[in-house]
């Protein structure tokens, strides 16, 4: 059965390329002579397919908002289709180097900012005249945010001090004070349209929003087939709770098991009608609408340190998994999986409000509404102006002593 779902995988791959290299000149007809497109000084560079969306879409209308107009370069056609279908963005449509030059050529791109770390990204990168700006797609004490390949961007844009201690603690020759830059979490000052109508009847929102299994095991940091199961139904049969079940819209694309815990958590809320819900929406209003969340080592359990609410944080089961040191790990409420038939007697415990308090400005900084967003223009603000200034030995400091 595995070996079938590979090959299906697989087929569905090469459907995808061959409808992406018939589409590329009328989507390139679509895109590229748009002047909302190529006059942006700001561009977010995404070569990635569809399936990692997730991706753009924490930056999103964090973009859209900016006082300068922002394009998304994108390298395949089903991609950008999805980004003009699902955003307020312009896109650009470079399959290939050739595209990017010509962009870059007519002078207008300043900035140039990246949501992940794909080898791709060098096909832009390789530019000198933008500045080059890595955001990422959340704050997470993940092995992968202390990656070498931070060095290859001008600006690395993290949320706080916990991000740049991180950094600078991990990577040899990089100086922090230089590159990085502590933006807090902008995305939490929108209001984000698309929580249900539930009534406030006094019952506890639990959001689950479990990680996915990772691509490998040093990175299994997922709970969907350790805790999940068991999780939901604690909750579920407990008349105080109602559950927003949020899985990672990667959830079983690695591991089997993962998938059938999926259907079965997916059938377990179906079989208790309208009083939960399995939301595979928009992001972002669960942080005001739920009471408490449980989840993994993800950017979730981030966004949600920043509310000050209640928490629980799924210890892995795979002992492989990397867990770095973190603060945040240290103190949070953890849920091992022996515990998730427990969940809902575990959530009754009383929460450190104030640690956590001070565990969220460790991370984020001010939170204060518009705080981040602040931090974020002006960090956008000091890319555009280096953008203008002469590369080269008196461009940053005046001309050289001489002997």
């Amino acid at each position: 059965m595995h070996r079938i779902r590979r090959l299906g995988q697989v087929a569905r791959r090469g459907g995808a390329l061959l409808r992406n290299r018939l589409d590329r000149r009328s989507f390139a007809a679509r895109c590229n002579d748009d002047p909302a497109a190529l006059d942006a000084p700001v561009a977010l560079y995404f070569a990635d397919g569809p399936e990692n969306l997730y991706q753009l879409h924490q930056w999103d209308r964090v973009l859209a908002a900016l006082p300068w107009p922002v394009v998304v370069i994108a390298a395949r056609p089903d991609t950008g289709r999805r980004v003009l279908d699902e955003t307020s963005l312009p896109v650009f449509f470079a399959p290939g180097s050739s595209y990017l030059e010509a962009l870059v050529a007519r002078g207008r791109l300043q900035v140039v900012a990246y949501v992940n770390h794909l080898p791709l990204n060098f096909r832009m990168l390789r530019f000198a005249s933008p500045v080059h700006v890595h955001l990422g797609h959340g704050e997470s004490d993940k092995d992968s945010s202390v990656t070498n390949q931070n060095k290859a961007y001008d600006r690395v844009l993290v949320a706080g001090a916990a991000a740049r201690a991180r950094i600078a603690g991990a990577l040899r020759e990089f100086d922090a004070a230089a590159h990085v830059r502590e933006v807090g979490r902008p995305q939490l000052d929108l209001d984000y349209p698309g929580a249900p109508g539930w009534p406030d009847d006094g019952r506890t929102r639990v959001l689950y929003a479990p990680t996915w299994e990772g691509d490998r095991a040093s990175m299994a940091y997922g709970s969907v087939a350790s805790h999940g199961v068991a999780l939901v139904r604690s909750l579920v049969d407990d008349p105080r709770y109602r559950v927003i079940y949020r899985p990672h819209p990667r959830t079983g694309v690695q591991d089997p098991s993962y998938a059938a815990a999926d259907r079965r958590i997916r059938a377990l809320l179906a079989e208790r009608g309208s009083d939960h819900l399995v939301d595979t929406g928009p992001y972002g209003w669960q942080w005001a609408f739920a009471d408490v969340c449980v989840t993994d080592l993800s950017s979730v359990a981030y966004d949600w340190l920043a509310t000050g609410k209640p928490m629980l944080v799924t210890v892995p089961t795979e002992a492989r998994t990397t867990l770095p040191p973190s603060l945040f790990l240290d103190e949070v409420p953890r849920l091992e999986a022996a515990d998730a038939p427990h969940a809902a007697a575990i959530l009754d415990r009383p929460w450190p409000r104030e640690r956590m308090r001070e565990l969220s400005e460790a991370y984020f900084g001010d939170t204060a509404p518009g705080a981040s967003t602040a931090r974020f223009v002006a960090a956008l603000d000091e890319a555009i102006r280096l953008a203008s200034v002469p590369v080269g030995p008196t461009s940053a400091a005046g001309p050289a002593d001489e002997d």
